[in-house]
């Protein structure tokens, strides 16, 4: 530490990230939830080395430190990497982990599971509701022309049934019935109407 102090006699406040404990591997990745946070450790003087808890007590003792040259004042901050919990406390955390293996025990508590468990199930419910809505809009779309469709067939088909019932309640003469072929006649003007519905009905 000397030796870096003495490397670095700038003036002003300096933070530095000192590594963390390598117990936990993170090789594939960070743990759902999991994400790193800076803790400060301490303040360290840089004309003597000592080492305070708080801004507050370094500038205390930097005002006898540094007598007649305040200007040339300068401190380290030591932060360190751990690790916070963003399912249990999505603010300001209020516990964290020196090491992945800690925080990875701490996603094993009841507390944890239950949430992450009751996230889950939020999730399948958003996806369900959203799979029946494009459900029901994709029906509705395909609904909508068939119902046309036999509409049509159904006016058609009616159509097609009063001109039959109009031209059989049609009276002709006496002369004209005795000279009409015999394709004209009831019989032949039902086959037709069948042939024409059929026929109406195979296009569609």
């Amino acid at each position: 530490m000397q030796a870096f102090l003495q490397q670095n006699p700038n003036p002003g406040l300096e933070t530095v990230c000192l590594p963390g404990p390598t117990c936990g591997s993170n090789e594939n990745g960070m743990p759902q939830y999991c994400r790193e946070v800076e803790t400060e450790l301490c303040f360290v003087c840089r004309r003597c080395g000592r080492a305070y808890p708080q801004e507050s007590t370094l500038l205390a003792h930097q005002r006898s430190c540094y007598l007649g040259n305040q200007q040339r004042r300068g401190a380290l901050r030591l932060v360190q990497t751990r690790y916070a919990c963003s399912l249990c406390e999505s603010g300001v955390p209020t516990r964290v982990y020196n090491t992945l293996s800690g925080w990875r025990r701490h996603a094993e508590t009841l507390q944890h599971r239950a949430r992450h468990e009751a996230v889950q199930e939020r999730q399948q419910q958003q996806q369900q509701q959203q799979q029946f809505a494009d459900g029901g809009a994709q029906s509705g779309e395909e609904t909508n022309p068939l119902t046309d469709e036999m509409e049509d067939v159904v006016n058609q088909i009616t159509l097609l049934a009063a001109r039959a019932a109009a031209e059989s309640t049609g009276q002709p003469q006496a002369g004209e019935r005795a000279g009409q072929d015999n394709n004209n006649g009831p019989d032949a003007k039902r086959q037709k109407l069948v042939q024409e519905v059929a026929a109406l009905a195979g296009a569609r």
